[in-house]
């Protein structure tokens, strides 16, 4: 548990020095959202119906932003040998990373989705459903993207090539957060929905720390 928490720790102190893996995704969303009542043209009718949407594939694409860099730094400075030669549960440490990953860019976007859902004229009454359901879904995110930065580390440039790879996967999180918040705009029980939401973390939990760690050994030999 020491070394899990203190790789969580370390990733927290390097990200917050840096604060572009917080920002940027924040910044994306709010610059993206504000084009939407210019682009449509649009009254708050029209981008009420198509928030619950917006605001999850916003979610996905904020999030893409900043995966590759997961296991990219680790791999440029040596770190992830150190892993595997001092013996640290590989899984365990792709778990820590993929939280570290999380707290530092899902949270937030978590924390802001109400601003962003504000400029989209959501129902008020939607706020509590859409952190729930981000809350669900974006850690999903992170543990994909675990395995993602973990595929594409040896590459220069491979932030294209990991969307490619991760986006198709994370296709029914995007349908079940967004039908969630938009059965609770319609004043509908999105129950079913974040329950098959919480069904795919629990399996994205079980099984991708365990993918990332034999990704990570393949690539190191």
């Amino acid at each position: 548990m020491k070394p899990f928490l203190s790789l969580i720790g370390r990733d927290l102190v390097i990200g917050w020095r840096r604060k572009t893996q917080i920002y940027q995704p924040l910044i994306f969303q709010l610059l993206v959202v504000t084009m939407f009542p210019l682009g449509l043209g649009a009254g708050a009718q029209l981008l009420q119906n198509i928030a619950p949407a917006v605001m999850w594939i916003l979610a996905l694409l904020a999030s893409l932003l900043t995966l590759e860099e997961i296991f990219k730094n680790d791999f440029n400075d040596g770190s992830l040998e150190v892993y595997v030669l001092s013996g640290l549960d590989l899984p365990a440490a792709a778990l820590a990373k993929a939280t570290a990953h999380w707290l530092l860019s899902g949270l937030p976007l978590i924390l802001f989705s109400p601003v962003i859902a504000v400029l989209l004229h959501l129902p008020a009454e939607s706020y509590g459903i859409l952190m729930l359901s981000l809350l669900l879904g974006t850690p999903i995110f992170s543990l994909f993207g675990a395995v993602g930065s973990a595929l594409i580390m040896r590459q220069n440039n491979g932030g294209l090539l990991l969307c490619i790879i991760i986006m198709p996967l994370l296709t029914p999180v995007l349908i079940f957060g967004a039908g969630a918040v938009l059965e609770s705009a319609l004043g509908n029980n999105p129950l079913s929905h974040l329950l098959l939401l919480t069904a795919l973390l629990i399996l994205a939990l079980l099984s991708l720390p365990f993918a990332c760690s034999a990704v990570i050994k393949t690539n190191l030999e």
